[in-house]
């Protein structure tokens, strides 16, 4: 049974990705983030997880495109952590973000 999630932080990224990105990129990303929030992303893209919190999941939108969220299951919320190309300074892009970005927060343990 798929889970349903509520978008609940990471929308200020959206929309600063969202001003340098293509309108194909724009569209399949969105596809991916309603994915997320429906519960289906894990059947319809390759999915990994992040070894250095088991809450943060990168989704692989197309080759050059990824999307990296935080699942709180507690709470049935995502939020977004990153997207752009997967190789594009994402530590650099989190950094920018501020500190707590990069931080585990699920109180669900490491």
């Amino acid at each position: 049974m798929a889970m349903r999630l509520q978008l609940t932080e990471g929308s200020e990224l959206l929309e600063a990705w969202a001003e340098s990105a293509s309108q194909a990129e724009r569209n399949v990303m969105y596809e991916a983030l309603f994915a997320v929030g429906d519960g289906s992303a894990f059947l319809i893209y390759d999915i990994f997880g992040d070894p250095r919190d088991r809450s943060n999941f990168i989704v692989s939108v197309k080759p050059n495109l990824v999307l990296k969220v935080l699942l709180r299951r507690a709470d049935s919320s995502f939020e977004i952590r990153y997207l752009g190309a997967p190789d594009d300074g994402r530590d650099d892009a989190a950094e920018a973000a501020g500190p707590a970005r990069e931080e585990p927060s699920s109180s669900e343990g490491p």
